[in-house]
């Protein structure tokens, strides 16, 4: 394959030649998430606990989440499908990797037509290998990844809209209204796009045309049931983002913009003389892309230059996966023929980062590969204390945090006892949740880590709950990993009435 993706290191190649490109950066992008999906589902202990909010925000199936818009938790819902643990992980593991795959060919056909050179458009591709964030770093976080599936395609279809055709709006406004409602994040670029539309008259001119405005009608029918909700929800997602930043000179914070785009460093460290050969002679289609991903980033970093937040990096994450592939628009087309060298260090760099983190986690590096594996055999031994004493289906878990691990690895996937609450805005919650429903149901509690059976280990359950008490306790042994201490842990059952 290398020794293909080397072949379209030339000045001109026929539209065969091309289209070949073209399917090659699709079989690239397929074997890569096949390959991660297999590694994680596979070597990762447990998946993070972004995957049991997503879950729970699909469980309430509501038009908004505490610290998200409603598309993570629509995206989620394929887990209620799921009769297994086994479906519900590899989902979490596959679906991460396939939605980014789309985005990675995103990026593939934006620098191709960016510059309509098929090197230019690997180049931009395989320089995402040198990063993490395409791969482990976007594991933990269930929208981040939504995000670097649908950025690239929502810059590729604005150029298609300004520089093709005006019909290329209505998949604009469709992409970009469901990647806004991952994470807010989004309204950066398509702010800019905005502007631009003001500002520049090859995008003004599209105010008279009709697509625009069904592009701009799609994008506010995804976006407006959302403002509706946070209106009606003391604006949770608002104040959770607030609450990761805290007002103080931070000029330290333009180490997270080195620890995101530092690929680019290095791409341009691998060109050596090539990367200075650049050109601002680019068509305009270059320009304008460069300001919509680009621009954000002066007031962003303008904010944050006087405000500490410890979440910038992951913020930061969707602006890089782009960029790349943008930035490669400005190189001159004399260095084509001379990019074989940079092709084979940025294919093999793929081979490398794979096999980097499947040896982190065979070999157990810090833990890597068995943390909270604890969790795991912790929930089949509540099923199996559940089932001892009752006959029905388990349908609510209660008590503490742990218990919340539960819904995930039970399958089919149990609700939790915590209600919503304005005030206290929790992450994990059950919306629809009555006394009437758990008197019907009953609950599974889980007691607080290292106290066991002691008085007030259901404390949380309780305490929202003062009308229900278990009618079955056991205690037993927990490690979070093989190599932690064990805890006392208090199982319980509440009996249906």
């Amino acid at each position: 394959m290398l020794s293909t993706i080397l072949s379209f290191d030339r000045n001109s190649l026929a539209p065969l030649e091309v289209q070949r490109s073209h399917r090659f950066a699709f079989l690239w992008c397929f074997l890569y998430a096949l390959a991660w999906s297999l590694v994680t589902y596979h070597l990762d202990p447990t998946v993070p606990y972004d995957a049991v909010e997503a879950l729970n925000w699909a469980s309430n199936g509501e038009w908004g989440s505490p610290k998200n818009p409603w598309f993570v938790g629509f995206f989620s819902k394929i887990l209620l499908f799921s009769n297994t643990t086994e479906f519900a992980s590899a989902f979490w593991y596959v679906g991460h990797f396939s939605v980014i795959a789309i985005g990675m060919l995103g990026c593939y056909h934006l620098a191709y037509k960016l510059t309509e050179s098929p090197v230019f458009a690997w180049i931009g591709l395989l320089t995402l290998n040198f990063s993490g964030v395409i791969n482990f770093e976007a594991l933990p976080y269930n929208d981040n990844y939504l995000l670097f599936g649908s950025w690239p395609w929502i810059l590729f279809f604005f150029v298609k809209a300004v520089y093709d055709d005006s019909k290329w709006w209505v998949p604009f406004g469709v992409v970009a209204g469901c990647s806004a409602m991952s994470k807010y994040t989004t309204f950066a670029p398509v702010a800019m796009v905005f502007i631009l539309s003001l500002a520049v008259p090859s995008v003004r001119r599209f105010w008279k045309e009709p697509y625009f405005y069904a592009g701009i009608a799609a994008f506010l029918l995804l976006v407006t049931p959302n403002f509706a909700w946070m209106f009606a929800n003391n604006f949770s997602s608002v104040k959770w983002v607030s609450g990761q930043v805290s007002a103080q000179l931070s000029p330290g914070s333009w180490l997270a913009v080195l620890s995101v785009f530092y690929p680019l460093i290095l791409l341009a460290a691998l060109l050596g003389n090539k990367s200075f050969k650049l050109t601002k002679h680019v068509p305009e289609k270059v320009w304008l892309t460069t300001f919509v991903l680009f621009a954000p980033l002066i007031p962003i970093m303008a904010w944050f230059t006087f405000h500490k937040g410890d979440r910038l990096v992951e913020w930061l994450h969707p602006f890089f996966l782009p960029a790349s592939v943008v930035l490669v628009g400005f190189l001159s087309k004399e260095i084509i023929g001379q990019l074989s060298k940079t092709l084979k260090v940025l294919s093999i760099m793929a081979l490398v980062i794979i096999v980097g983190y499947s040896s982190v986690l065979f070999f157990n590096v810090k833990n890597a590969g068995q943390n909270l594996s604890g969790v795991i055999k912790l929930a089949d031994q509540a099923e199996e204390f559940w089932y001892q004493h009752q006959e029905q289906p388990l349908e609510l878990v209660g008590g503490s945090d742990y218990s919340e691990w539960l819904t995930f690895y039970i399958a089919p996937h149990p609700k939790v006892t915590k209600k919503w609450s304005s005030e206290t805005l929790p992450n994990v919650y059950n919306r629809n949740i009555t006394s009437d429903a758990i008197a019907e149901h009953g609950v599974l509690l889980l007691g607080q880590l290292g106290k066991g059976c002691e008085s007030g280990t259901f404390s949380r359950f309780t305490e929202e709950w003062p009308q229900f008490y278990p009618n079955y306790t056991k205690e037993i042994g927990f490690r979070k990993s093989p190599q932690d201490d064990e805890l006392p842990v208090c199982l319980g059952v509440v009996s249906p009435q």
